[in-house]
């Protein structure tokens, strides 16, 4: 019973694994400007790392960053059309 026990989870962590080596290869992939303004990013700074929204695709294999401001913008947006959504229904 504790073979079994023990596949499974080296199973487990090896799939585990996998997913961590997968978003760091996607990691890869982060620009370095926003995509919708083309205000620069640093990697490095720690407050725009922190401020900054990463959107990552799998599907299309694609990573977008966005400025706080972009980031902020696009919410109200969505929220604005949500509501004009549910008010026109």
């Amino acid at each position: 019973m504790s073979g079994a026990k023990r596949k499974i989870r080296r199973a487990k962590q090896k799939k585990v694994k996998k997913d961590i080596e997968e978003k760091m290869f996607m990691f890869d992939k982060l620009g370095n400007k926003c995509l919708a303004c083309d205000r620069a990013f640093d990697k490095k700074d720690k407050e725009q790392v922190q401020s900054w929204s990463v959107v990552v695709r799998e599907k299309e294999n694609k990573v977008n960053l966005y400025c706080p401001e972009c980031w902020n913008k696009a919410q109200k947006i969505i929220k604005e059309f949500a509501e004009f959504k549910q008010s026109d229904n």
